[in-house]
């Protein structure tokens, strides 16, 4: 029986899996199993699972997708074999000495419930995002606030007690602070580690980011952790987070403001598993700004104003365009800025091909700047077409300063395909009536 069963819920995430496997295969604690359960995955991440050959990992794929890392946790902790649960996400790293933190807990008297390290949160690259939790001394700190469950692990018999983690679509909460709070409201024991042993690059906080699975942030920070000074660099987050009043603020809300399911649809269209129906482009079509999540990179619209949101902290924000086209199309972004030179020009890609934007029609309205900034592209046949804007600095948000709003999205089809189907339409205008 290992001392640990580490359950890493995983949805085709592919060979970006890598690192956070990696991370646990680096433990100086090697004392456990690792369960990389898929929620019914369609791509290569079984193959590359495989390939690793690790006499400690075992792999299960789920028949049918549950859509939360709930299901992949229950299965994970039905074919466990551990005297303890932990788990890992598929795109956070653990430093090698994670599980040994873990287990000292573990083996004091009284025995916890729950042992928990401190995470820190990063946000997308560049973004100066960063949020410190799981460090406390409270012993009902649990009730308040929440540590992801990267940074947990807990006795085998606490799901015996309180039960399975639970489907996203019957409860308010997240999954992950549902089964925290249960834990917590039945008088389960939480002790803190008191160290950083966990990095979180959490998917909500990056807009799309299932459009497009990355693992360089995860490469990165694996080669920082082995590099002199590491602990020197903990401390700096840790600084920086307590100047930013970002220490242990990650807190419940009161969950019954929201509806049955609510925050689990809204996770998933940050991540962009949840997004518009794709649609042939025909014609011209107009993209209006709503108040749908966009992550960390858009902000909310502003009190009475519906025109554009505002960017938020991510330098490197994206659009979604849920059309596709064998073709040219032509995009028209619809951009403000209380400062004209701020709007001077545009650096973007699109579906992750540089584009060069013209700035047209630059005109004050009120106390705010607007232009156009327009480019031609293809769009994808098969898939939505993903923007990402490349902010320079004085686009950005800084301190009271706000960085670029976006207002409307026109996409026109150009080519021989438009052509024929602006000619169909004026036919069929003046064709006599039978």
């Amino acid at each position: 029986m290992p001392q640990f069963s580490v359950i890493m819920a995983t949805y085709d995430r592919g060979r970006h899996i890598l690192p956070s496997i990696q991370s646990v295969l680096r433990q100086t604690c090697q004392d456990f199993e690792l369960l990389v359960v898929g929620d019914c995955c369609t791509d290569e991440t079984e193959h590359v699972v495989r390939t690793l050959a690790s006499p400690q990992i075992r792999w299960l794929n789920l028949p049918k997708r549950g859509g939360s890392q709930s299901f992949p946790n229950n299965a994970g902790i039905e074919m466990s074999r551990g005297r303890y649960i932990a788990y890992l996400g598929h795109d956070d790293i653990w430093a090698p000495d994670h599980l040994q933190a873990l287990a000292q807990l573990f083996a004091a008297d009284p025995q916890p419930d729950f042992a928990v390290s401190g995470a820190i949160f990063h946000g997308p690259r560049a973004s100066n995002f960063r949020q410190v939790t799981g460090i406390f001394g409270d012993t009902d700190a649990a009730l308040t606030h929440f540590f992801p469950p990267s940074s947990f692990g807990h006795r085998r018999d606490v799901t015996d007690r309180i039960g399975q983690w639970r489907h996203p679509q019957e409860i308010a909460p997240p999954v992950d602070a549902d089964f925290l709070l249960r834990a917590a409201r039945s008088g389960m024991t939480f002790v803190s580690t008191q160290r950083i042993t966990v990095q979180k690059f959490a998917a909500g906080h990056r807009y799309l980011s299932y459009l497009g699975h990355t693992s360089d942030e995860q490469y990165r920070m694996a080669k920082r952790m082995a590099l002199p000074g590491y602990d020197g660099y903990l401390a700096s987050e840790i600084a920086k987070a307590k100047a930013a009043d970002a220490f242990m603020i990650i807190t419940h809300p009161d969950y019954e403001q929201y509806e049955i399911g609510q925050l689990a649809r809204q996770n998933l269209a940050n991540k962009g598993i949840l997004r518009p129906a794709l649609r042939a482009l025909r014609r011209h079509e107009v993209i209006k700004q709503d108040n749908a999540p966009r992550a960390l990179d858009w902000c909310p619209f502003s009190a009475g104003d519906e025109r554009m949101r505002w960017v938020g902290s991510n330098p490197r924000p994206k659009l979604l365009v849920p059309f596709s086209y064998a073709g040219t199309a032509r995009i028209s972004l619809d951009i403000w800025h209380f400062q004209p030179q701020v709007l001077a020009g545009l650096a973007l890609r699109a579906n992750s091909r540089p584009a060069t934007a013209t700035i047209l029609d630059l005109r004050q309205e009120g106390h705010l700047w607007r232009a156009r900034a327009t480019f031609e592209t293809m769009l994808r046949t098969d898939s939505h077409t993903v923007l990402e804007l490349h902010l320079n600095r004085i686009q950005r948000p800084a301190g009271l300063r706000p960085g670029i709003g976006m207002g409307d999205i026109e996409v026109t089809p150009l080519g021989w395909r438009s052509v024929v189907g602006r000619g169909t339409r004026l036919m069929a205008k003046f064709r006599p009536a039978r």
